[in-house]
């Protein structure tokens, strides 16, 4: 009789609310929302992020939802999806009318505004509550398998391809071809195993000849298990390591201010299978976590090369022991490249443990790291208290605490040479329509920052003070507001400033969006930074260097098949005692995607006018599927490309895209090895992905 009643009451709601639920149905194609997430997140970064592991993640979901019936908590939360507030609030609405009939229960259900419904829809379900037991014989027989090739280069010839060699130093040139080769094989049995071989070889690089005899010049492989007994997961091979809030070990992707004021906590996701491209972040070895309901227990080994900076200056008595500074391009093509690869050998050996009881989590993180060599950095003033030496040690306390409407967080952290660093968090849920979020943190100019990635301002988590506050005001289903205040200190000098600094940011966005068919927002960000004057002095001094950026973003889905995405950009920059720079930015993106057509694809035109590379303009673009481009815009010209998805069958589908930049202003394209002698540049990309 209880069941039916409730029945009863779920269709009779769906029926009511039909009118607000149509601004949230289900849209026809997952990749518009994955394309949102991955825009999202790039709005605040640069060329170099590697998105690989984020689209990974929404790729999986999309095919595979998660079951709001039969998830923990700790397992919403791994999806990056939810708020601490929101998972609990699933947990609580299934402890008090039972198991979810319907998405659509999700609009009564605490801290979830239509917005936030609509962008987790296709990565979520409901079902059958079963508890189905894995077995390893299952897991390696049913499983599935993907295998993409993919090939890029650019058309016009650049500096470096030449008649030379790479051991040529006075005029070196690239031994390899132009091509960039990518290719990765991955079998995966839902979240339960997964094994992965990613192989690539970057332009000017050689492929079987020469100093790359084994074909590809970077290799990277992981055999992983989850949730089998009491082994939550389990790696050999390539892993990240992600704990606490970053400061003490965090080497896997790092978001930092985005127009979403409430994501500023991160997500402890501990061991994690590594798939992306970055050749030095990852940790390579064994990782094993242990556990049971409310604890867990981490011990993870890395033992792997570097490329680096060795010392071969005369004064160096023992040259062969001494590095100056990591290098993270993974370029290997010119005789100075190869004799930096794999220079000096890292071994890392750590532990992680985390008890949760009730609402309360509360983690500690202890590693340590040797070098074979000495790190003996070059003597600049901003950096003499950075970290030198062949070993260090650091430890580290995180904590997570959900109290009622309130999310604080935080962690401490302490390096090897007694400097303790530390940030600690608030987020306030005010029902569905308000987020408010406060971080505080203080990273001393002696803290050991390698490995860390802190929420804050510099890239580097050392050297900084700061407060944030941010807000999310939902008024209606139709309107947001969102925005933030971030003030920060340098009390050490720092690159590019020869004195203690400080600075603040600030950044307001206005969403309108009266139908799930169309939207618009508009924002403003401000960023004023103390720094040298770059003049010709007797002693250098600061001033005071400020970048405002305004956007107007459109979206308009015509139809079925066909969306519109238009954007203006315009930034400011003042120097305090230099002429101002500003530059404008203008684009029109077509998106279509025929139901009825295998063939789907992006096209967008842009102009753009800017004084120098100082007023820069960053832009997020479609691309073939896990491949990324973000670049920036600067002197004056045009861009436009095409990206184009044919589906072939179920099982194999094909990517290519044309991408040019012409610019209107100059004569030659890039620098260095890789100037075109011209004024635009073409690049191309194929791709094919095949799974069974």
């Amino acid at each position: 009789m209880k069941n039916t009643l409730r029945n009863f009451c779920i269709v009779i709601f769906c029926f009511i609310s039909m009118d607000v639920y149509s601004q949230i149905v289900t849209p026809p194609g997952n990749d518009d929302r994955t394309e949102e997430k991955i825009e999202d997140a790039a709005s605040n970064s640069d060329e170099s992020v590697d998105l690989t592991e984020l689209t990974e993640q929404l790729q999986y979901l999309s095919a595979n939802p998660i079951n709001l019936n039969t998830a923990t908590r700790d397992e919403l939360m791994q999806t990056g999806l939810f708020t601490e507030m929101q998972a609990q609030a699933i947990i609580d609405y299934r402890e008090k009318t039972g198991n979810f009939q319907s998405l659509y229960e999700l609009q009564v259900v605490d801290y979830f505004s239509i917005q936030d419904i609509r962008d987790i829809l296709p990565y979520v379900t409901v079902g059958s509550t079963l508890n189905v037991t894995e077995t390893l014989k299952k897991m390696i027989t049913n499983g599935n398998s993907r295998l993409i090739v993919r090939g890029q280069r650019y058309l016009e010839k650049q500096k470096g391809f030449r008649d030379g060699t790479a051991s040529d130093k006075i005029n070196p040139a690239y031994p390899g071809s132009p091509w960039k080769l990518y290719t990765q094989y991955q079998y995966r049995f839902k979240q339960n195993l997964s094994f992965n071989i990613t192989a690539e070889k970057d332009q000017g690089e050689e492929f079987f000849k020469g100093s790359q005899k084994n074909g590809f010049d970077f290799y990277s492989a992981h055999l992983a298990i989850r949730d089998l007994g009491i082994i939550r997961t389990a790696v050999i091979g390539d892993y990240d390591l992600l704990y606490g809030q970053g400061l003490t070990l965090f080497t896997g992707l790092s978001y930092g201010k985005t127009p979403d004021a409430a994501a500023v906590r991160k997500l402890s996701r501990g061991i994690k299978p590594y798939t992306s491209l970055n050749e030095t972040s990852m940790k390579r070895g064994v990782a094993v976590s242990v556990g049971r309901r409310n604890w867990n227990a981490d011990v993870f080994y890395s033992n792997k090369k570097l490329d680096a900076n060795l010392d071969f200056s005369e004064d160096s008595l023992e040259q062969e022991d001494i590095f100056t500074s990591f290098i993270e391009s993974g370029y290997h093509r010119t005789q100075s490249e190869l004799d930096n690869k794999n220079t000096i050998r890292e071994q890392m050996v750590g532990v992680n443990g985390g008890y949760r009881w009730r609402n309360f989590q509360i983690g500690a993180t202890a590693v340590n790291v040797n070098y074979d060599k000495n790190l003996n950095r070059a003597t600049q003033l901003y950096n003499r208290f950075d970290f030198s030496g062949d070993a260090f040690f650091k430890t580290g306390i995180d904590y997570s605490w959900l109290y009622r409407n309130i999310n604080l967080f935080g962690e401490f952290s302490r390096s090897e040479n007694g400097a303790i660093a530390y940030v600690n968090g608030a987020i306030v849920s005010l029902g569905s329509a308000m987020t408010i979020s406060i971080v505080n943190r203080n990273y001393p100019r002696a803290f050991n920052y390698l490995y860390a990635s802190g929420f804050g301002e510099s890239s580097t988590t050392r050297n900084e003070k700061g407060t944030y506050a941010g807000l999310v005001f939902r008024p209606d289903r139709y309107w947001t507001l969102s925005g933030y205040v971030d003030y920060f200190t340098f009390p050490w000098l720092r690159f590019g400033a020869d004195a203690p600094s400080k600075g603040y940011e600030y950044l307001g966005q206005l969403t309108w969006a009266p139908t799930r068919q169309f939207s618009v927002y508009v924002r403003a960000r401000s960023k004023t930074k103390e720094m040298n004057t770059g003049e010709a002095a007797v002693a250098d001094y600061l001033v005071n260097r400020t970048q405002n950026n305004y956007r107007l973003n459109l979206s308009y889905k015509i139809s079925q098949a066909v969306t519109i995405h238009s954007r203006v950009e315009w930034v400011k920059v003042n120097n305090e005692e230099s002429p101002d720079e500003s530059g404008l930015m203008v684009y029109q993106d077509i998106i279509f995607k025929p139901l009825s057509s295998p063939l789907s694809g992006a096209v967008r035109y842009g102009l753009f006018d800017t004084d120098s590379y100082d007023s820069r303009i960053y832009a997020y673009e479609n691309d073939i599927l896990y491949s990324y481009s973000i670049p920036a815009f600067y002197n004056k010209g045009y861009r436009y490309y095409v990206t184009l998805r044919y589906k072939i069958s179920k099982q194999i589908d094909v990517w290519a895209r044309f991408a040019q930049t012409v610019y209107t202003n100059q004569k030659t394209f890039g620098s260095g090895l890789d100037e075109i002698n011209g004024n635009k540049r073409s690049e191309i990309k194929l791709q094919v992905r095949y799974q069974f």
